[in-house]
């Protein structure tokens, strides 16, 4: 009977060790096995990582996965930032920065030299006030971005950035996610509805507008990159008014073409009210000891006791 339990135990404990989900190996100083990061968005992170641990000495790493299926947070990190050994050995300087995306869980992880510099009410605050506001958004990036910002800040003995702005963070939450496919029709409805009325000067200024406004916001989106959709839409704009002009000239020649040889007037109401019966009727996202670089394989032989601080959204 003994002999049956035990092999029971020993049975269970290795379907256990075979489900424990491994350490990721360390890849440098910004980790996403699974490619959760566009290119751009990664190299990003890496240039801003490499700078803290550069200007500050410390050595701080952050790894991004879709899931922990099922593992204790706070277990996991502690295990993955011994086994990256981050933070030189004496100073135990490192930190880990872990998100667990689809699980929407956050940790930061600190060695035990940091552990008064960056305090577990220090990593809550920076968690909840610098990163948390992007992630209930959507906004993977932005929220690794501010609450690095909050880490170096902690770390460099300055005061912490004020906390995110959540109507902001709302609003360019919907930003990253917009595209041009979703703002199209919006466009279209409105320039239809300006040619409509005969709001010239309304369709003047968004024509010859636009033809300045692509470029310039050319330009914006090599550096922030939801402007793409709003460089689409505005290079729209001269083909559907064309398209609207020539649509509603085909449509009612006798009133576009009415008082003044062709040209629409501000003050139509009349037609607009007239109309309305006749389109119903035609339409049917260390300096000195620490390397900068980002393809270590393994910190400088820190370790942590389970410092830190984690949180959820």
């Amino acid at each position: 009977m003994a002999r049956v339990v035990t092999l029971l135990l020993l049975f269970v404990s290795l379907t256990f060790q075979a489900h424990a989900l491994p350490v990721p190996s360390m890849r440098g100083f910004v980790n996403d096995p699974h490619a959760l990061f566009a290119t751009e968005d990664k190299l990003s992170l890496i240039s801003e990582v490499a700078e803290i641990n550069r200007r500050t000495g410390a050595q701080v790493a952050v790894l991004v996965l879709p899931s922990l299926e099922g593992e204790n947070l706070e277990t996991f990190a502690t295990q993955t930032f011994n086994e990256w050994r981050l933070g030189n050995a004496q100073r135990n300087d490192g930190v880990l920065i872990l998100v667990a995306w689809q699980d929407r869980r956050v940790r930061v992880e600190v060695g035990r030299g940091l552990e008064t510099t960056i305090s577990d009410a220090l990593a809550s605050q920076v968690i909840k006030e610098q990163m948390l506001p992007y992630f209930r958004e959507g906004d993977l990036l932005s929220g690794l971005q501010h609450g690095l910002k909050g880490i170096d800040a902690l770390l460099s003995g300055q005061p912490l950035p004020s906390p995110a702005s959540a109507s902001w963070a709302w609003v360019r939450g919907k930003l990253v996610n917009f595209s041009y496919w979703q703002g199209l029709p919006f466009l279209a409805v409105g320039l239809f509805l300006l040619i409509l009325k005969r709001k010239k000067r309304t369709v003047r200024v968004l024509f010859f507008g636009s033809l300045l406004l692509t470029p310039a916001l050319a330009i914006t989106s090599e550096f922030v990159s939801w402007v793409m959709p709003f460089v689409w839409l505005s290079f729209s704009i001269p083909f559907i008014s064309i398209f609207s002009g020539l649509f509603f000239l085909w449509l009612y020649p006798q009133r576009l073409l009415a008082e003044g040889g062709g040209t629409m007037r501000d003050d139509s109401a009349t037609w607009t009210s007239t109309s309305t019966s006749h389109l119903h009727h035609h339409s049917g996202g260390d300096s000195g000891s620490h390397s900068s670089s980002d393809s270590s394989s393994s910190g400088d032989g820190g370790s942590s006791d389970g410092g830190g601080s984690s949180d959820s959204w």
